[in-house]
């Protein structure tokens, strides 16, 4: 099991810099945290979060991609079957806050017809 996290290729006091300022991407995730109809399910968080990524993967792009992104492609693979094994149903996803961004984007782009019915 892939276990490096995101900041251990860096100097300690690199490393606590960079602690603190995904703290602060964290605050302003909360931050957010009743911009939609549900707690943490809104496009501001969305938002944020995504940035909060883009930066954690100018960080350390190869963690991320393995990480984050594979991870991505994985559970993207188990919707796309999960449709073609249920055609014409409805399907409910449920998933962490951190992906809903990716999530709306890449089934998106997947082709398949994505309902946002809580924001």
């Amino acid at each position: 099991m892939f276990q490096e996290e995101p900041f251990d290729r860096y100097s300690d006091s690199k490393k606590r810099e960079l602690e603190i300022e995904l703290s602060e991407w964290n605050k302003k995730q909360l931050s957010t945290w009743n911009s939609g109809k549900i707690p943490l399910n809104s496009q501001d968080y969305d938002l944020v979060t995504k940035r909060m990524y883009d930066w954690l993967y100018v960080v350390n792009p190869e963690v991320q991609q393995i990480t984050w992104n594979a991870r991505h492609a994985i559970m993207v693979k188990r919707v796309k079957q999960t449709v073609a094994d249920y055609s014409g149903k409805r399907i409910l996803c449920i998933h962490g806050a951190d992906h809903n961004y990716w999530y709306y984007d890449a089934l998106a782009k997947a082709g398949l017809d994505v309902v946002y019915p809580l924001r």
